[in-house]
């Protein structure tokens, strides 16, 4: 079942195009666009997400009824995604006594933007449409992370909406002129989050195929996100850049071990010989926790992780009920704002928190298999750029939240969808070469 509007254009092809188009420039569709006090760019969004759901449920019963055979491992996660759906379905139905709006928004973020794992390997079936996908995605991040530098340099000159979402005020640190950029895609760290998932993209890209151009889009990327001053993804470009590094050199041999570890050595006392010679600079003050933001920052999360422990304690099983921390939840009740993995366990309990915990790593080790056992250039760079950013996610959600920022956690399964829809078309071609 692919239904197209002519030979040449795809209708799943297009919608998940769309799909990346709408979701980057969301920002500016709120801000110029929205005639209403509701964001249309969250509206368009959600709307496609809809048409992708609808698309998938009839692809999927039609091929049923049909009797096409659907590949076993599309299968295995598609099952445990509807397992997922069926869990937190009932959870809302039978235990959660938080607003309904909260658990229905809460739906939405942790499964239904889900969706392109089910949807693109399902409804994608040509290469050139998976390198074309991610040559929008790039584009359109790298026009965003250029956008961002105007944001920083004219922040001064610039009216409110075009700095930031509509109803947020400007992103500053006390008693300084910084206003952080953020490309109207949310706030800082969703931000610089994303530029991180754009930075393992051309890294990744660049050390597989040796274009000299990626090398100065990453220069561009690296540069846009030391200016949002964001210390977790400032870490994250050493921790995702280093896994990027060691698995595509790594032989992991004693030798290698060795150099590895001389390599780290000389980073690390090169970083802390640059800190203490520009200690008192404002960006060295932010990174040590120095400076006044900062430390009011600090102190904030740690109280919030001490009280959702505290809450976990007592309600390990059912938690405080789906969608009650996450982006859409309630700013008078909410008890984290920050740190994804304490806001998924308070939100579905232990159990169901571990069974989605579960899933991602599943995700992860897939990708992981996938990147050993490909020769094709392009898949193994999109697998080397999932890893890197995966790491960065999984290690930053004990601190922050971008992960489950819309922006990322939707580019972060279109991603996915794309390795797997193009590991399954190397497969189908490798299956065909062998029956000739």
């Amino acid at each position: 079942m692919k239904p197209t509007l002519n030979p040449r254009i795809s209708i799943s092809y297009t919608l998940l195009l769309a799909l990346i188009t709408v979701l980057l420039l969301s920002g500016f569709i709120t801000n110029f666009l929205s005639f209403t006090s509701l964001g249309l760019g969250t509206i368009i969004v959600d709307l496609l997400i809809g048409l992708l759901l609808t698309y998938t449920v009839l692809t999927l019963l039609f091929r049923y009824f049909s009797r096409i055979k659907v590949n076993r491992e599309y299968l295995f996660f598609a099952a445990f995604w509807f397992l997922l759906l069926l869990f937190t379905l009932g959870k809302i139905m039978l235990i959660d006594e938080n607003p309904i709006r909260e658990r229905i928004l809460g739906l939405r973020n942790n499964l239904l933007y889900c969706l392109p794992i089910l949807y693109v390997p399902l409804l994608i079936q040509s290469e050139k449409h998976v390198q074309k996908s991610v040559r929008v995605l790039l584009g359109l991040g790298l026009a965003l992370c250029l956008y961002a530098m105007f944001q920083f340099f004219f922040a001064s000159n610039l009216p409110l909406s075009f700095l930031v979402l509509r109803g947020e005020g400007a992103f500053r640190f006390y008693d300084q002129e910084i206003t952080r950029p953020t490309a109207l895609v949310g706030n800082t760290i969703i931000f610089s989050s994303f530029t991180l998932l754009l930075f393992c993209l051309y890294f990744s890209n660049y050390l597989i195929h040796k274009k000299r151009l990626y090398l100065l889009i990453v220069g561009i990327v690296l540069t846009t996100n030391i200016m949002t001053f964001t210390r977790a993804t400032l870490a994250g470009i050493f921790l995702s850049g280093g896994v990027i590094l060691i698995l595509n050199y790594g032989r992991f041999t004693l030798l290698y071990t060795l150099k590895l570890l001389f390599a780290f050595i000389i980073l690390l006392s090169s970083i802390l010989f640059l800190g203490y010679l520009y200690k008192d600079s404002f960006l060295v003050k932010r990174i040590t926790s120095r400076e006044a933001s900062t430390i009011h920052s600090d102190q904030g999360h740690f109280s919030m992780i001490e009280n959702s422990i505290s809450y976990l304690k007592e309600h390990y099983l059912v938690g405080s009920g789906i969608g009650s921390q996450g982006p859409s939840s309630n700013p008078e009740t909410v008890i984290i704002t920050d740190g994804y993995w304490f806001q998924l366990f308070l939100e579905n309990g232990l159990l169901l928190g571990f069974f989605y915990v579960t899933f991602y790593f599943l995700c992860f080790y897939y990708v992981l298999q996938a990147y050993f056992k490909s020769k094709n250039d392009h898949l193994r760079y999109l697998c080397l750029a999932f890893i890197g950013i995966s790491v960065y996610f999984y290690a930053a959600s004990f601190f922050n939240s971008a992960f489950i920022g819309r922006i990322n956690f939707i580019l972060y399964w279109i991603l996915f969808g794309l390795i797997m829809a193009q590991r399954l078309i190397l497969k189908k071609n490798d299956n065909a070469a062998l029956s000739h």
